[in-house]
């Protein structure tokens, strides 16, 4: 993941050193403050996100706590953005691993409102329900709608589509919608966004845009979400427990 700007209004991000309690050489993924007995900031998980703290800019190196025969320094630091209103974008993958295509749903038909569409894949297992389908080919293409209910395969939405969608249009599906969405579940490599999981899986995560292609720029491969994390240890409502 990427960092994209700051909801406080900020050019640039603040970065600050902290001792990490865990080896990582990856760049890019959320750190969390340890339990009361920990001596450093630790790895989020693919789900976990609470208390944390930020995302790093550099590697930590090999997490060490034996005093060295040669007197070398011991601590392991990593450099953390600490904001928290800062926003980060992460691909979205079509699995727990990380760059996989997005699951494309191919529509069999369309109502005659533009408020349902019937996919070629279920829906409702995993649960898309409020989630956001884009068209990346066919006669919306370029649009998105909110999934207000759904039923096996057939997606039912409040805002119409321009244009009923027609047998053969393609689309992409986020378990996410801007603002409401409040999880968001990490791929393995704790640096990208499993969209292929059900709606309301995941950490504390905050949804504040989605970013599509369409199938023309590789959408399957090259769609974000912006998030934020939605359970920052400097928030102001988030008590010391």
């Amino acid at each position: 993941m990427e960092y994209q700007y700051d909801l406080a209004g900020g050019s640039s991000a603040v970065i600050k050193k902290y001792q990490v309690a865990a080896t990582n050489t990856t760049l890019g993924v959320p750190y969390l403050v340890p339990a009361g007995s920990g001596s450093g900031i630790v790895l989020a998980s693919t789900t976990g996100a609470v208390k944390a703290v930020g995302v790093n800019v550099d590697a930590a190196g090999t997490y060490v706590t034996a005093q060295q025969t040669d007197s070398a320094e011991t601590e392991r630091l990593t450099s953390i953005i600490l904001s928290p209103f800062a926003v980060y974008s992460m691909l979205m993958s079509g699995a727990a691993t990380q760059g996989a295509a997005m699951v494309l749903h191919t529509a069999a038909s369309g109502g005659s409102d533009g408020l349902t569409i019937v996919s070629d894949v279920n829906t409702d297992s995993p649960e898309m329900d409020e989630g956001t389908l884009f068209c990346i080919a066919g006669t919306n293409v370029g649009v998105a709608r909110k999934i207000t209910s759904n039923a096996t395969t057939t997606m039912t939405f409040t805002v119409a589509w321009p244009r009923d969608a027609v047998s053969g249009d393609l689309f992409i599906l986020a378990p996410y919608n801007p603002l409401q969405g409040i999880t968001l579940q990490l791929t393995t490599a704790l640096d990208q966004a499993d969209a292929s999981i059900a709606v309301g899986t995941g950490g504390a995560w905050k949804t504040v845009e989605l970013k599509f292609n369409d199938a023309s720029h590789e959408g399957r491969t090259n769609s974000y979400v912006y998030a934020m994390l939605a359970n920052h240890v400097l928030s102001a409502v988030l008590a010391d427990s």
